[in-house]
């Protein structure tokens, strides 16, 4: 339809201009002495379009000529920016697939292109890295430094897989150059966190922590969990020395120092190291803040007077919780070092027949030695090695549960 309406219209301009033609009278005359031409002005103003027209022509066909060879590298250049994206694009998707050898081989390929060298030698960096061929995966990255632009992509993928290969120290060298800049990369935080804990770079892992945790960059299960390791791991560097444990406990900050799991932990270094006044004291913060059974059970096991101080705190507590079976056994085991026998006996039957424990039955066996009663520590001896198998078996059947779901999933 537009070509008919261009038709109509250029036939319309012609019909025009051929009868205004009839009504021009008009001569040009053009003297060469010693010539003289004579032309009607239609022919002259045809003849002058002509010219033009070829004038242009000519011009073009010159321009095009002269202007060919850039086109062509143009056109090449052109011709490898597709090819490399091309290839970047299968590098990328076979990555993603779990087909890292032909993930590397079309990395490869988009070397041709300049545009896509850098982001195709890390997709080439991950791919060697997956397959274990680290050497490669070295190569790869050298390769991507050349290009500025990538620094931080290249530094951050260098630092996780370093730190997936346990190169620690090369991944928080890379997470340093990350951070040099001034920016707060989360990403690279959490990867120094892993560097840091496999490292065994306590404080720096603390400090990781907090700062992930202040921009909720990190599960709060997570939080707590690295947190008693760093915590922990402290401990464990100081547990000979009564004066420097005690110390690096007063370090904790007091929230995380009442977590029942640490708090027990804690507790009884110090008391492995006659340090059972602040054991008790620190697990009686960790209860008041958190009724959990593991600072219960620490809590009977410290082997420090006074006894009887922290008898009359465990009865309390039983005064709000009358059949937890923990607490009753660490009354027990209080009032035996405080040669309390029958309260001793009443409160660990009281244990056993909340919740048979084979620990329950070792503390009735060693309470019946105490006592000279060497049928009763027979039979609860026998209680206590019967418990302990069905516990180790309940134990390794549910880790061999465990595996058989992990593999079926892989």
């Amino acid at each position: 339809m537009k070509s008919l309406i261009w038709a109509l219209l250029l036939a319309l301009v012609a019909a025009a201009l051929a009868i205004a033609a009839q009504f021009n009278d008009g001569n040009v005359v053009v003297l060469v002495p010693p010539y003289r031409i004579d032309l009607s002005l239609n022919l002259f103003l045809l003849l002058a379009v002509l010219l033009a027209l070829t004038v242009y022509v000519l011009a073009f066909v010159a321009h095009r000529a002269f202007d060919f060879p850039r086109q062509v590298a143009l056109y090449r250049e052109r011709r490898e920016l597709v090819g490399g994206l091309r290839a970047l694009k299968e590098a990328l998707q076979a990555l993603l697939e779990g087909r890292f050898a032909r993930a590397e081989r079309a990395a490869k390929a988009a070397q041709a292109s300049p545009e896509s060298a850098a982001l195709a030698a890390l997709i080439g960096a991950r791919a060697a890295h997956r397959m274990q061929e680290y050497e490669r995966r070295d190569a790869w990255l050298q390769a991507a430094a050349a290009d500025r632009s990538v620094q931080t992509a290249r530094l951050v993928s260098s630092a996780e897989m370093w730190s997936e290969s346990r190169e620690n120290e090369r991944a928080l060298e890379a997470i340093r150059g990350v951070q040099a800049g001034g920016s707060r990369h989360i990403h690279a935080a959490r990867i120094a966190l892993a560097a840091n804990a496999q490292a065994g770079r306590w404080d720096d892992l603390l400090k990781n922590v907090r700062a992930l945790a202040k921009r909720n960059a990190l599960h709060e299960l997570l939080v707590a969990r690295y947190k008693r390791v760093g915590y922990r791991a402290r401990l464990i560097e100081k547990r000979h020395d009564p004066d420097l444990l005690e110390a690096e406990c007063s370090r904790i900050p007091p929230e995380d120092r009442r977590e029942p799991g640490l708090a027990a932990d804690a507790a009884r270094w110090l008391a492995a190291v006659d340090r059972g006044a602040s054991a008790a004291a620190l697990l009686e913060q960790a209860l008041e803040h958190e009724w959990d059974p593991r600072p219960i059970e620490a809590y009977g096991r410290i082997d420090a007077p006074p006894y009887r101080e922290r008898i009359e705190k465990c009865e309390a507590w039983l005064q709000e919780h009358p059949n937890d079976a923990v607490l009753l056994r660490a009354l027990g085991r209080l009032c035996m070092r405080e040669q309390l026998w029958g309260k001793a006996a009443q409160y660990l039957k009281r244990s056993a027949e909340v919740l048979p424990h084979p620990d329950t039955s070792l503390a009735r066996a060693q309470l019946a030695e105490l006592t000279d009663d060497r049928a009763g520590a027979r039979e609860h001896y026998r209680d206590a090695a019967l418990a302990y198998a069905r516990l180790a078996h309940t134990v390794e059947r549910d880790s061999a549960a465990r595996i058989a779901r992990r593999d079926a999933s892989l």
